[in-house]
């Protein structure tokens, strides 16, 4: 792939994961019978809005499921948190797991 200026451009595999997975949560909710709009600017506090078919919303926001590689804890799985502004305007944690299974997160 060339970039604007012709050189060649390469996803990180983070980016990549991360792309792939806000895909994933947006086929995960429409099954589950929601609308869902997507945060195009990439900026802001929430991925995500999904409203069901009795106009019900849940702000999202994305999270890819990782684990420690180095260090005491390595093997863990690395806690997700919302922020303070997360958390005072109601924004859920969807996290997507290596297998591309999609879940609410309990601990926000």
């Amino acid at each position: 792939m060339k970039g604007v200026t012709g050189e060649k451009q390469v996803i990180d595999a983070k980016h990549k994961k991360g792309f792939l997975n806000h895909w994933r949560a947006i086929e995960w909710l429409t099954k589950h019978e929601y609308y869902v709009y997507s945060n195009v600017s990439g900026l802001g506090p929430c991925d995500l809005i999904a409203m069901d078919m009795d106009g019900n919303i849940i702000k999202i926001d994305v999270k890819s499921e990782s684990t420690r590689k180095t260090g005491r804890f390595a093997g863990y799985k690395i806690k997700r948190i919302l922020s303070d502004t997360q958390k005072k305007m109601g924004v859920k944690l969807l996290m997507v797991n290596e297998n591309g299974k999609c879940y609410f997160y309990k601990n926000d």
